[in-house]
């Protein structure tokens, strides 16, 4: 078992706390917050608690969305932005999903597009790398949910920087029970891009006026 309780993450969400693995500083170990599901299960919506407790867990959510067709029929260009997935081991914190630990060297995680768009705004680099995340998305088929720009860590290139999703695979029930619809995938996969374009420019923006005002004016 792996011995987390006197580590400290790197990074935290709302439910989940992220370490480096302490034996391997290529690999992050996501473990869930103690009483996060219970807090989730009590705040949630009536139609997401007849589902039960499994549904609000972060870490069984991504598991079931790394085994998604598009990822696991999927060639090599799968990865080129998204982080590897490890598997599950046990900790002192509970399970952990371990993923690859995104960043120029082992144990160093990667700046996030969040902390880009503070430090540089939306220059040429970024909307290139954007670009390039977003045609991936369309040519993969890769559901996600949407794309925060904390949850994508920028990889300097030689040349260019690339975008790797750490977090938010996966999608809704209903989009999943449609994917098998080439037009319905397309059509959920472009709405997902727009969703990131709209937060990408609100935060670049100085984040004018309230996120849900401005995602709800796009539905």
């Amino acid at each position: 078992m792996i011995t987390l309780k006197d580590r400290q993450p790197f990074a935290e969400g709302d439910n989940r706390w992220c370490f480096v693995h302490p034996d391997d500083p290529n690999l992050c170990l996501k473990v869930l917050k103690p009483g996060s599901l219970a807090r989730q299960y009590r705040t949630a919506k009536w139609h997401k608690r007849i589902r039960g407790r499994e549904a609000l867990d972060d870490n069984l959510r991504e598991a079931n969305a790394y085994r998604q067709d598009a990822i696991v029929r999927g060639s090599e260009r799968v990865w080129e932005h998204l982080a590897r997935w490890h598997g599950q081991i046990d900790t002192d914190l509970g399970t952990a999903n371990v993923t690859q630990l995104v960043g120029a060297e082992p144990g160093r995680p990667g700046p996030t597009l969040e902390t880009l768009l503070k430090n540089e705004g939306l220059s040429p680099r970024v909307r290139t790398a954007l670009d390039a995340l977003a045609q991936w998305l369309r040519e993969t088929g890769i559901l996600t949910r949407n794309l925060l720009p904390h949850n994508l860590v920028a990889v300097e290139q030689p040349e260019d920087l690339k975008l790797m999703i750490i977090d938010g695979l996966g999608a809704p029930l209903a989009a999943q029970l449609t994917s098998g619809s080439a037009r319905l995938r397309r059509r959920y996969i472009e709405r997902r891009i727009r969703r990131m374009w709209l937060r990408v420019n609100w935060e670049a923006g100085g984040r004018s006026g309230r996120w849900e005002d401005v995602e709800q004016a796009d539905r």
